[in-house]
């Protein structure tokens, strides 16, 4: 199980990335949780102390015997790999997708009217960028509806929170395999 990258998106705010390429004992989900933990410790400069909860609603967040904590932290799953944002001021949500055509058999329950999007990779693009508004603003439990895409720029795009009537910037790429979307606010923002 490799660690693929640390990134520092600003000096608050780090993604990590691991790929989970090697055959492991366990079920999937205790293969992901496992690493979850070696990203977490890879992310925390080798410190161990730090380990990942979850709130009843699934939403995880960091825990530390050591340390109080008042980090955010979002994670996301796809096939063989392993995404982890985490931030000090910052409320963040991140999604990864592996890239495919099964968006296609769904894209009716997630894409509004007023959104122009046509190719499979627009679509999973606009999935993946839903996703991580909603884990963003997971107090204000949103649907997909309830999010619309105002536009898609080279590696950005402004979606709305209809509830709030606020816009929020998602960072996105693609690579051969997967497309990463994350979006980071001040956790001030989230509160309101």
């Amino acid at each position: 199980m490799p660690l693929l990258e640390i990134r520092q998106l600003s000096p608050h705010t780090r993604l990590g990335l691991w790929r989970m390429d090697e055959p492991q004992e366990g079920t999937p989900r205790q293969r992901e949780r496992l690493a979850e933990q070696l990203l977490l410790t890879a992310m925390m400069d080798g410190d161990t102390s730090y380990s990942i909860d979850h709130e009843p609603s699934g939403k995880p967040f960091l825990t530390s015997p050591l340390t109080p904590l008042t980090s955010h932290l979002s994670i996301s799953h796809t096939r063989g790999y392993v995404v982890m944002l985490i931030s000090e001021d910052s409320g963040v949500g991140v999604d990864i997708e592996y890239r495919s055509d099964r968006v296609e058999r769904i894209a009716s329950r997630f894409i509004r009217p007023d959104e122009q999007v046509e190719s499979t990779d627009e679509k999973l693009l606009l999935w993946s960028a839903k996703e991580a508004v909603y884990k963003l603003f997971s107090e204000d439990r949103l649907a997909f509806f309830d999010m619309r895409v105002l536009s898609i720029g080279e590696g950005m795009m402004q979606i709305e929170n209809k509830k709030r009537d606020e816009v929020v910037a998602v960072s996105y790429e693609f690579t051969p395999d997967y497309v990463l979307t994350y979006a980071i606010l001040p956790a001030e923002t989230l509160q309101g």
